[in-house]
């Protein structure tokens, strides 16, 4: 029989208690199980939002037996082991394991072995201004011209906000949607660009549209959201809007999962709760030129 825990969700939003419900019931076949209750004083985890201060404090205060793991930003001098936001799904199973489980220590390893004797002479490497007078090109040289991180990048202006869209119709679409509101928009088609981009710029708007190879959606919006202090708005587009994907973007992070077909209006209110739009009214789109 596999071990199975208990946990009770402290300080969190009625949205988040949903979502990581359905998560741990989904996660319930893998040992160990977690299973929610409404209970604290029987569980045996207590899963606690750092970021509400009160929550921690109660839980301090009534100094129950159950182990602690805090999901926030700090863990408020507590000194319970915190797991950052936003939530991932499976890390944040390896550190309810962490806590519950408690690893062995390593195994000590054998000291090394003493170093052999060589019997030739070490190598002298030619100094850099020896290379002058050959056709090989030094090693500081090569490696400026071939690591990737010594590659120099043009400035380039950007916008405000980011699109990140591999199919050219729908990318064409979505930028029409968001350049009506005022919002200097850039596209990037390639994944791995838009993350690059992303550590770069101090996006006010991530918008991501379906995406495919790696990084995927979900890992551009954990990217988003880990960037301090300008933390950008992420919106997530899908072909489907199912609950099982609409869980993962939220764990991810993304502020909004809508479907492609979402109307002006509901786009128009979500831009103006986050301060990207004007309160005013808009004009429907063309979608039919480009």
């Amino acid at each position: 029989m596999q071990a199975q825990y208990t946990v009770a969700l402290v300080g969190f939003p009625p949205a988040e208690v949903a979502t990581l419900s359905s998560f741990f019931r989904l996660a319930a076949r893998r040992p160990p199980a977690y299973r929610v209750q409404d209970e604290p004083r029987t569980a045996d985890l207590l899963l606690v939002n750092a970021d509400h201060p009160r929550a921690i404090a109660a839980v301090q205060r009534a100094a129950l037996p159950a182990k602690v793991l805090l999901i926030g930003q700090s863990d408020g001098g507590s000194g319970w082991p915190l797991e950052q936001r936003p939530v991932r799904l499976v890390p944040l199973l390896g550190a309810l394991d962490r806590v519950m489980v408690p690893t062995a220590p390593p195994p000590v390893s054998p000291p090394p072995a003493p170093e052999r004797r060589r019997d030739f002479a070490s190598t002298d490497l030619m100094p850099p201004r020896e290379f002058a007078s050959t056709d090989v090109m030094p090693p500081q040289a090569l490696q400026s011209r071939f690591h990737p991180q010594s590659r120099v990048m043009p400035e380039v202006p950007r916008g405000e906000a980011l699109l990140v869209a591999q199919s050219l119709v729908e990318g064409r679409i979505l930028l029409k949607r968001f350049r009506q509101y005022g919002l200097a928009m850039d596209w990037c088609r390639d994944p791995q660009q838009a993350q690059t981009m992303m550590a770069s710029h101090p996006y006010r708007l991530v918008v991501i549209d379906r995406v495919l190879g790696e990084p995927d959606g979900l890992s551009l919006c954990r990217l988003a959201k880990q960037r301090r202090p300008d933390t950008p708005v992420v919106v997530m587009f899908a072909t489907t809007t199912g609950s099982m994907e609409r869980m993962k973007a939220g764990l991810a992070g993304a502020d909004a999962y809508l479907s492609r077909s979402v109307s002006e209006g509901e786009l128009h209110r979500l831009l103006v709760r986050h301060d990207l739009a004007e309160e005013g009214g808009f004009q429907a789109t063309n979608f039919g030129e480009f």
